[in-house]
């Protein structure tokens, strides 16, 4: 893990930037059934425009804020399908770095446009 030094990674350890493990679960259940889940969960945030989630204090995000979480989600589904399918299969080909780098933006930009908005404009 990260907590060792020198850090050397093994084939057993999954750090993001290089090849993810192998197998048929990694790559058609990591990489094919997951981000079809997220995308699912997303794609309902956009569309409805409004999601609830949590357990007993739960909130519920309206308008923009909603399409900000739904697209984090489908960044994030675009950002497991390139590491683990296409990782897999052609070993850091240039599009899974690149769907990588995509995917991680647009998680990144939506949650901060989410946190900005909601957390402290305090619009909802």
């Amino acid at each position: 893990m990260w907590w060792r030094y020198p850090y050397n990674p093994t084939a057993y350890d999954d750090d993001w930037e290089d090849q993810p493990g192998q197998g048929v679960f990694y790559l058609w259940g990591l990489g094919v059934v997951l981000p079809l889940a997220l995308i699912g969960y997303g794609s309902y945030a956009i569309a409805v425009r409004q999601i609830s989630f949590g357990g007993q204090i739960s909130m519920t995000l309206h308008g923009p804020n909603a399409i900000a979480f739904g697209i984090a989600w489908v960044s994030a589904a675009v950002f497991v399908h390139c590491h683990y399918f296409w990782g897999n299969i052609f070993d850091q080909a240039w599009f899974a770095v690149v769907g990588k780098i995509f995917g991680a933006c647009g998680f990144i930009a939506s949650l901060a446009f989410l946190g900005i908005r909601n957390g402290v404009l305090g619009i909802g």
